[in-house]
Formats: C-alpha cells, sequence, structure tokens
C-alpha cells in the first residue's frame, strides 16, 4: 500500500474516531442528565467508545507508517479534536462557552498553533 493511501486512511480513521470518541463523552454527559443511579443508559456510549478506540490505534498505526513522524500524527490528533469538539458540543447542547472556557480554548489553540509553527 502507497503512502499516500496510508496517510488518506489514517486521516480517515482518525476523523472517525475522534468523531466517536467525542460523541460518546458527550452523550455519557446527556444521559447524566436524564437517568437515575442505573448505569444500563451507558452501553451505547461504551460500545462507541470502544470502536472509537480501535480506529484511533488504527489512525495512529497507519498515520506512522504514511509520515514517520509520531508527533505530526499526534499534532493532527490534537487539531481535530481542535476543531471537532466545540461543534459537536454545541450541536448536542445548543450551549456556547462562557468566558473562561472560551479563553481556555482560545489558549489553547493558540498554543497548538505556537507548538506547530515554532
Amino acid at each position: 500500500m502507497s503512502k499516500e493511501l496510508f496517510g488518506a486512511a489514517a486521516l480517515l480513521l482518525m476523523a472517525i474516531g475522534e468523531l466517536l470518541a467525542i460523541y460518546a463523552e458527550l452523550l455519557a454527559a446527556r444521559l447524566a442528565q436524564d437517568a437515575g443511579q442505573s448505569l444500563t443508559p451507558l452501553w451505547l456510549p461504551l460500545l462507541l467508545i470502544s470502536i472509537a478506540g480501535i480506529c484511533l490505534v488504527l489512525a495512529y498505526w497507519t498515520g506512522y507508517r504514511a509520515l514517520g513522524d509520531i508527533w505530526l500524527v499526534s499534532v493532527l490528533s490534537i487539531v481535530l479534536l481542535l476543531l471537532m469538539e466545540p461543534l459537536i458540543i454545541w450541536l448536542m447542547f445548543a450551549e456556547l462557552p462562557k468566558r473562561g472556557a472560551a479563553l481556555g480554548f482560545l489558549f489553547g489553540a493558540l498554543g497548538l498553533a505556537a507548538a506547530v509553527i515554532l
């Protein structure tokens, strides 16, 4: 398999894995709002996070095969998180961050940009 195909597979697997992981985490939080003491509703988030983990492990493996640099693969994962998580939070909870969370997000994005650029 060519490096280009490994790279495309890594990106696709990482996007799917991050999306499923974020969704599973937020779904568990949403279920905590509605559920009583029972852990039964957590079966779906647990299944989704398991599938996400498999996708992410495969993404790191194929990404390293394609790029030969684990730091680039890691930065790609963080960038996907940085872009996808706020969007999914807004879509699921229809809630905007308060001042402290927005500043934390901004400083995190600036720190990531500094790590990539410098």
